[in-house]
């Protein structure tokens, strides 16, 4: 580009991408998510036995530009169709390169993906500078909440309501920890089956077992669990983060409803937004709060800044994605089955 013309690129190839270009890429890439990753996407592969399929691609422009898109494929539970997902468990998508591109790129991307990847379901990262570009064709708005991490944890101390909370759990002996062993994640996952009939009806996600045993096996740097715990050391709250090259995400946070009074999340978050900043992470994100009112009011009260991250659904019919999470919730609820939660489910909290 140049004299104020703008030249649109063009895609010259498309071609299947390897390992290591996908993991070299994606820590490249100054606005990748966790669940961009290669990690994130084999994990569901294994968790839904093969029904989920990474298939990344590779991109080349004309102009000379690289981009991989993380695709993974989905095979229908009725087996004879299959969609593309931009990431697996209705978590962040899009293309990851380390090279600046223009919204030019970002038009064409789009352009190619609802064209020749359709049905298509892509929750679109809002961290990518040009988000705004596929934001244009999104089907079913949503959003997270994040708390950008430049002002340190001086910014949610600043919330009185978050901060005399956090003051009431001290108060109380309440601990945070990492976990570390197969023992802390049998006691958050216990601790999350509780959350699960707390909510009955109204949980966006049953997620077994087998998923949190292959989260703890991948382990850091990508996956973090965090336990809070009374002074006798039960622990009575949780969290499981994912771990980008600057975005850490509090995936799917669990407590127990006796303790509430004592203000555990509160201090988990806290201590959790401490730690980001300690690493250098650029932002600290609740994710979505799976339509529960009651989620987005206490994230707004730990301040968490509202940041739209709509969802794209391409070649279905428009909502089908809603639609389908409140068929797999209504047919998963009570059980743990291997085939996993559909991908357009929102974490429970």
């Amino acid at each position: 580009m140049g004299g104020g013309t703008s030249v649109r690129p063009a895609i010259t190839e498309v071609c299947a991408a390897t390992a290591v270009e996908w993991d070299e890429m994606w820590a490249a890439c100054p606005y990748a998510t966790y669940s961009q990753s290669r990690a994130w996407s084999e994990d569901w592969a294994t968790y839904t036995g093969g029904s989920l399929q990474p298939r990344p691609m590779l991109a080349r422009f004309d102009d000379g530009h690289r981009v991989l898109l993380p695709l993974t494929r989905q095979r229908r539970r009725s087996r004879l169709t299959m969609r593309h997902l931009l990431s697996p468990a209705g978590t962040y998508g899009g293309w990851l390169t380390g090279e600046p591109l223009t919204p030019l790129h970002a038009e064409v991307l789009t352009e190619w993906l609802l064209a020749k990847r359709a049905p298509l379901w892509w929750r679109v990262n809002p961290f990518d500078p040009l988000a705004a570009v596929p934001m244009a064709r999104a089907t079913e708005p949503d959003e997270t909440h994040i708390v950008r991490l430049e002002r340190g944890l001086e910014a949610q101390m600043s919330h009185r309501g978050h901060r005399e909370a956090v003051r009431k759990a001290q108060r109380a002996g309440l601990t945070v920890r990492k976990g570390a062993g197969a023992g802390d994640w049998e006691t958050y996952y216990s601790i999350y089956l509780t959350t699960l009939e707390r909510w009955g009806p109204n949980a966006s996600s049953n997620y077994g077992a087998a998923l949190f045993e292959l989260l703890r096996r991948r382990g850091a740097p990508g996956i973090d669990l965090w336990l809070v715990e009374l002074e006798d050391g039960t622990a009575v709250s949780g969290s499981i983060n994912l771990c980008g090259p600057r975005h850490l995400a509090g995936w799917h946070m669990a407590s127990l409803s006796d303790y509430f009074r004592l203000k555990p999340t509160n201090l988990l978050i806290n201590e959790m937004i401490q730690d980001a900043v300690d690493r250098s992470f650029s932002w600290f994100d609740m994710h979505p709060s799976g339509g529960h009112e009651g989620v987005t009011r206490f994230k707004e009260n730990c301040g968490g800044e509202p940041l739209k991250c709509p969802v794209i659904v391409a070649g279905e019919p428009a909502g089908s994605g809603r639609r389908l999470v409140a068929d797999v919730v209504r047919r998963l609820r009570g059980s743990t089955d291997p085939s996993g939660p559909a991908p357009d489910e929102k974490p429970t909290r």
